[in-house]
């Protein structure tokens, strides 16, 4: 029995910063979010208050942000979690050479481009939670 897809839901102590970050420097869409108070659905950005969740999209990838506040009070053994983590989120890109160049001075660069040994051009960042991000592209 094949899964269909995979989202990943990072925690993050700032949803709407993290958002922010994902639409700004990394070319993400916003595709829904839901308030801290009242629990309401939004569909717009900037979203009017604080946000307990959020969801950006960019083609087939999907990535959600909850708090550590919302996230904690579902799964209570995440209570004493951190954002960021021990793992990458390896996403594959049309155009990595546009994409590295459309990243800021101030994007933390963990390694510049490259080609690996498994013929993908590569390049990793860590984004503003901790998590790290690698983008990737058959090498040509």
């Amino acid at each position: 029995m094949p899964l269909t897809s995979l989202a990943p839901n990072l925690m993050v102590d700032d949803v709407a910063r993290t958002v922010d970050y994902y639409r700004r420097v990394l070319g993400f869409d916003f595709a829904m979010g839901v308030t801290d108070e009242g629990r309401q659905a939004v569909f717009a950005w900037p979203a009017a208050g604080p946000l307990c969740y959020a969801m950006v999209v960019s083609g087939a990838v999907r990535v959600m942000f909850q708090s550590k506040k919302s996230l904690a009070a579902e799964l209570p053994s995440l209570e004493n979690a951190k954002p960021g983590g021990a793992f990458t989120l390896y996403i594959e890109c049309d155009d990595l050479d546009a994409r590295y160049a459309a990243l800021d001075e101030d994007t933390a660069f963990l390694k510049r481009p490259h080609v690996t040994f498994y013929g993908m051009r590569e390049f990793y960042i860590k984004d503003i939670n901790g998590y790290i991000l690698a983008f990737a592209q058959k090498a040509a």
